[in-house]
């Protein structure tokens, strides 16, 4: 049976992987072939590049016959996780006030 090679780790590929481009980067710099800026811009690219980008939010209210749908086209439903609260509030025309509430103040003012 052939000697099999070890495993690799991750996590030790990637340090390994990080140190062999900062080394690289900061010979070209060196020689005076890469900027300081060049460097900084090029090390800043590749670290928004290994994030993940994040879940665009779908914005606000929407007019009235908006249909959502995703990159390719297919369409959404409704979100339907929120819960929504209707208040339950009765006026009657003669007092203004709520059903056994107080009376509604009213302010009276002299336009002259």
């Amino acid at each position: 049976m052939a000697p099999q090679p070890p495993k690799k780790n991750d996590e030790q590929e990637a340090e390994f992987t990080r140190k062999m481009v900062l080394g690289i980067l900061g010979t070209l710099e060196s020689k005076g072939l890469l900027s300081q800026t060049e460097v900084d811009s090029i090390i800043r690219a590749a670290r928004q590049a290994s994030q993940p980008a994040a879940v665009p939010r779908r914005s606000g209210p929407a007019l009235p016959g908006t249909r959502w749908a995703d990159a390719d086209g297919t369409p959404l439903g409704m979100d339907r996780t929120t819960p929504i609260a209707i208040p339950d509030v009765k006026r009657t025309p003669e007092t203004g006030a709520a059903d056994g509430g107080e009376k509604l103040p009213v302010i009276d003012l002299n336009m002259e």
